[in-house]
C-alpha cells in the first residue's frame, strides 16, 4: 500500500470566494470531521494555500480548528487525504502552484518529514520545491491545556505568527525538494507534473 492508498474518502463541497473546500472524517476512538481549503493568496501567480483542521462547533459558531489537539493518531491517513484533495484541486487548475506549510513549527516539520519518507510516491504526480523568504518569520509560545487520557496537561507551543510578514513577501529562493535539506525550508510548492 502506498502512501495515498491509506487517504480516507473525501467530499469535495465546492467553491465560495475562489476557496476549494474538500471534508473528510477521520476514524478512530472517535469520528473527526475535517476540512481542507485551497485559497487564493497571490492570483498574478496562480499560487494557492493549503490548510487544513478539525470542524467544530462551539455554541452554534462553526470553525475550522488548525490548531486542534483532537486526533486520532492518523496522520499518514490525514496527510494523504490532503494530497489527494490538492491533486483534485489541479484536475481542473493544471497550472497552479499550491503553497504547503504547517502553522506550528512541530506540524511544519512533521509534514517534511512525511514529504521526505513518501517522496517517491508524491514525485509520481507532483513537482516539489523547497523555499526560503527573505523575512524570517516570526514565532510566538503560546500556553495551551490540553487533555489526555482524562488528565489535563500545560504545554507551550511555537507558532508561526504569520502576521509579522509583510502583505508582499519577498522569496530568497526555490529548488527542488531535497529530503536532506528540509530544516532550511519555510515552504513546500507543490505543482502537478507536466506529463500527467
Amino acid at each position: 500500500m502506498t502512501f495515498l492508498d491509506k487517504a480516507y474518502s473525501y467530499n469535495f463541497e465546492g467553491i465560495t470566494n475562489e476557496v476549494y473546500q474538500f471534508r473528510f472524517i477521520s476514524v478512530g476512538i472517535r469520528e473527526i470531521t475535517k476540512i481542507v481549503s485551497i485559497s487564493p493568496i497571490n492570483k498574478d501567480l496562480n499560487w494557492y494555500s493549503v490548510g487544513f483542521g478539525n470542524l467544530e462547533n462551539h455554541e452554534n459558531r462553526i470553525t475550522v480548528n488548525d490548531l486542534a489537539e483532537i486526533n486520532n493518531n492518523d496522520y499518514d491517513e490525514v496527510l494523504a487525504t490532503v494530497f489527494m484533495c490538492i491533486l483534485h484541486f489541479f484536475i481542473s487548475n493544471p497550472d497552479y502552484t499550491v503553497l504547503f506549510f504547517g502553522n506550528t513549527l512541530h506540524k511544519h516539520r512533521l509534514y517534511k518529514q512525511k514529504i521526505s519518507s513518501n517522496i517517491m510516491t508524491l514525485k509520481q504526480y507532483l513537482e516539489i520545491s523547497g523555499g526560503k523568504t527573505e523575512e524570517q518569520i516570526k514565532v510566538i509560545e503560546k500556553k495551551q491545556t490540553i487533555t489526555r487520557k482524562g488528565k489535563k496537561h500545560e504545554r507551550t507551543i511555537r507558532e508561526k505568527d504569520l502576521t509579522s510578514l509583510s502583505n508582499s513577501i519577498e522569496i530568497k529562493s526555490i529548488e527542488k525538494y531535497n529530503e536532506n535539506k528540509t530544516t532550511d525550508y519555510q515552504f513546500v510548492l507543490l505543482k502537478l507534473k507536466k506529463d500527467l
